[in-house]
């Protein structure tokens, strides 16, 4: 016998991605390739998937094969389950245990599923947010009884009050998703041996993402593209590129008479403008007036609420939904569970019994930081950095700080001691914004980065880097933003070689220390977590003063 404690829902928190296919995308996981020829380890293979029946139950299967797109081209949404779990304690000893909620374990709760009421609230407040009024967002709120298995369409428009002007209105919403409550059903799966059994029965919910449509006012028809090198802002005389369309004729449905139309200038010093500009459509042309488009992307609440025997239980759960521009089999360097991992600020633990999970923890990172590389254009990505470095010097009127790594057209060229060690040797560059390539070398950066990186995953010879180059990684390595009771209450003019301090000039600026130009969501230069950076310097420190345990390595992977 057991009462419940509370509810919650698994996972808590999920992305789902943009796409106009019907089919969403089965699921999918990452492995290892045991192929020569493969460019990273990682790739993918398919994992268990769930069909959502006309009934609205589930049926688990395994797909053959991953597809991302139709043979019409539409691109295949995520669309993420939740799981309801509870908390349960026994009355008998007091224990304590988690199990998936489901019909049968309700009703020896004394409930059912009739107890239970869903609430989800889908917003875009990217304009609002902007412009610093409200009804430039649009919302989207559907309640479900627990019995209620229909798919439901979540219509935005924007929530105001007497005499503002709505930028999406109630007769012409925007749709942005959809939710459903799914049909439990007795019976478990079992599909393969090295697989768990799939329990039918568990209560879910799925949210779908849009299609990813822009909408605009009637004026926005079409418009010029800019003229420029990446990461310069066209003068309003300059010449413009091709004329593209802006929004589809059927899309035209926002107002053109709210903030984001008529007031929206980008950098003109009257708005806050977050960075980056996701959801900016003004494009650097002409006066970087905004042509008042949105998209249909949203981030959502998911609450699940249940009452009976004289209580309330409730779980909640964050959908976001983003573009589907990411790479399946690369995993990223930094990504969300590293910076949920952050919060819980845990002590290194380099005991006897932890030494092997550290060594393979930042194994894993330099394994991740090279798929991350074999995506990008280093060479563009440079020009981009130092370009924006040139906006940020000539806005700045005190001292720029210690020029050190560079952060001008000398950075990651042989001018750039005792940085650049490998680059000047792989691909001479003179000091320039531009990288100067060859008929047939034309992006040098991007060549030589695997040829330095790959050696790196295998674990051998990372471990005798760091226990013979320790004190080089660590000062290439770009360290994180310190907390606020790291920083002094002046800040200096200086930056810290341990942390950055964003009231630092020279902590802004882009520069070659890794990872290499990359931006951080505050358009910042992004740096591993504090986590990430705090195990890395330990193990540095460890091989050190251990000498042996890093130069003759554990064999390689």
């Amino acid at each position: 016998m057991h009462k419940l404690l509370e509810m919650f829902f698994l996972p808590p928190m999920a992305i789902a991605r943009l796409g106009s296919s019907p089919t969403p995308l089965d699921s999918f996981r990452w492995t290892e390739s045991h192929s020569p020829h493969a460019q990273a380890d990682t790739v993918i293979e398919p994992a268990v998937s769930l069909k959502v029946e006309a009934d609205g139950s589930v049926t688990p299967y395994i797909p053959r094969s991953i597809i991302f797109k139709d043979d019409d081209g539409a691109i295949r949404p995520v669309a993420p389950f939740f799981e309801l779990w509870a908390k349960l304690q026994s009355v008998e000893d007091g224990s304590t245990l988690e199990q998936p909620l489901t019909p049968t374990l309700l009703a020896e709760l004394g409930a059912s599923i009739k107890d239970i009421q869903y609430e989800i609230v889908a917003a875009n407040r990217k304009a609002a947010r902007r412009t610093d009024y409200a009804p430039c967002g649009f919302t989207a709120r559907e309640v479900v009884n627990g019995d209620d298995f229909e798919r439901r369409e979540l219509l935005a428009f924007s929530p105001h009050t007497s005499g503002q002007e709505p930028l999406v209105s109630p007769d012409k919403p925007i749709p942005i998703g959809h939710f459903q409550v799914l049909r439990p059903v007795e019976g478990r799966v079992d599909l393969r041996d090295d697989e768990p059994e799939v329990d039918r029965s568990i209560l879910r919910v799925r949210f779908t993402p849009p299609k990813g449509i822009i909408y605009g006012p009637a004026e926005a028809t079409s418009a010029p593209a800019p003229q420029v090198q990446p990461g310069q802002f066209e003068a309003p005389s300059a010449e413009y590129g091709r004329i593209h369309e802006i929004v589809a004729p059927q899309h035209r449905i926002v107002s053109s008479k709210t903030p984001w139309s008529t007031a929206y200038i980008m950098l003109n010093g009257q708005f806050e403008d977050p960075q980056p500009q996701d959801g900016y459509d003004g494009a650097n042309v002409g006066n970087h007036r905004s042509w008042g488009c949105v998209d249909d992307i949203s981030d959502s609440v998911i609450v699940a609420t249940m009452a009976f025997g004289g209580r309330c239980y409730q779980a909640a759960a964050r959908v976001f939904t983003s573009p589907p521009d990411f790479s399946p089999d690369r995993r990223p360097v930094f990504s969300i569970a590293d910076d949920i991992a952050d919060r819980d600020d845990l002590p290194i633990d380099l005991g006897d019994g932890a030494m092997e999970e550290t060594k393979m923890e930042v194994l894993d990172l330099f394994q991740r930081a090279f798929e991350t590389a074999s995506l990008f254009n280093l060479d563009a990505l440079r020009a981009r950095a130092l370009l924006e470095n040139k906006i940020r010097f000539a806005l700045h009127a005190g001292s720029p700080g210690i020029d050190q790594p560079k952060a001008g057209p000398e950075s990651m060229t042989a001018k750039d001691r005792p940085y650049s060690d490998k680059l000047p040797t792989l691909a001479p560059q003179e000091p320039s914004y531009f990288t100067k390539g060859s008929p047939n070398d034309t992006l040098p950066y991007t060549t030589a980065l695997p040829l330095i990186h790959a050696r790196l995953q295998d674990r051998a010879a990372l471990m005798d880097l760091l226990s013979t180059r320790g004190d080089f990684v660590e000062q290439l390595v770009r360290p994180p933003f310190g907390k606020v009771a790291q920083l002094p209450e002046d800040p200096p003019e200086n930056a810290n070689a341990k942390y950055r301090d964003p009231r630092v000039f020279r902590d802004q600026l882009h520069d070659m220390r890794m990872p290499p130009y990359m931006r951080d969501a505050a358009q910042q230069p992004l740096s591993l977590s504090h986590r990430q950076h705090r195990t890395l310097l330990a193990l540095i420190k460890y091989l050190q003063t251990h000498p042996d345990d890093g130069s003759n390595g554990s064999g390689s992977t």
